[in-house]
């Protein structure tokens, strides 16, 4: 009695959502957390990831009721080939792909063809992976540098990051974060005296820092705890950032939150 009702309040459910003739749900382009799956499969709705790039047409693995996994991006399709490129002592390497599915080259653009095909005709992803002992393949990161956004979008943030640096003469450096969130943000450092010997960065502004932040702010900052804590330099910082912004490809680009570090990064502090 107990299961009849169920199904159908899980049928009314799919009913009210537009999904009641739906034979199979699948998501792409960005991963789902787990629990957001496990949601959506107690309304009897198992949601299936795929995984593929557009010089693939599409997805390139799939799954199955009978071949499900949680974390997986699925197993290879039927005639096609997946391999994992240059492993490293944990099984992970470049994803590649190759099939009848891929594409036959960029138009007209030899040159970026030859590198995203190989002379054995598998395209190189650019994402890092692994296969697991079921064949499920696992995306463990990125070689190529790509923010991908919890809606799907593919950010570049290199380009982003050197017209922020432009733009805002104080700030020693700037790292874009907003892997599948909603939108980006961007933790920022100033320009530092640096031990010349060690290359540990210090606390107190350049000559160039302090000049650019008295004629924004008006006030003579000497540190970047001083920086880090007046509402003004903040102001300043935002007005740079919105002028980013403007120039930015898309709006999914657009860095709408910040945070000021009082320690420029380096190399001996571990950040670089």
């Amino acid at each position: 009695m107990y299961s009849v009702a169920n199904f159908l309040i899980l049928s009314r459910i799919k009913q009210q959502l537009g999904l009641d003739q739906c034979l199979g749900f699948f998501f792409g382009a960005a991963p789902l957390k787990k629990a957001s799956i496990e949601y959506f499969g107690s309304l009897d709705m198992v949601l299936f990831n795929l995984y593929g790039m557009s010089e693939t047409t599409g997805a390139f693995t799939i799954q199955t009721f009978s071949k499900f996994s949680f974390s997986a991006a699925g197993f290879c399709m039927e005639g096609c080939d997946l391999m994992i490129a240059n492993p490293d002592e944990n099984g992970e390497g470049e994803i590649c792909m190759r099939g009848r599915n891929i594409m036959m080259g960029y138009l007209k653009n030899e040159t970026a063809t030859r590198e995203t095909i190989d002379s054995q005709g598998y395209v190189r992803s650019g994402d890092r992976g692994k296969i697991d002992a079921d064949g499920f393949l696992n995306i463990t990161g990125r070689i190529k540098e790509l923010i991908i956004t919890a809606g799907g979008e593919n950010i570049a943030p290199v380009p982003v990051e050197d017209t922020f640096k432009l733009e805002c003469g104080a700030c020693s450096n700037i790292m874009m974060v907003g892997e599948q969130q909603r939108f980006m943000a961007a933790f920022i450092t100033f320009k530092v005296d640096v031990d010349p010997k060690s290359g540990v960065p210090s606390h107190n502004l350049t000559s160039e820092a302090k000049s650019i932040l008295k004629e924004q702010t008006g006030l003579d900052l000497k540190t970047t705890d001083e920086a880090v804590a007046e509402p003004k330099v903040s102001a300043y910082v935002k007005r740079c950032l919105e002028a980013t912004n403007k120039k930015s490809v898309s709006r999914a680009a657009h860095i709408r939150k910040f945070k000021l570090l009082p320690e420029d990064f380096s190399i001996p502090g571990g950040e670089l």
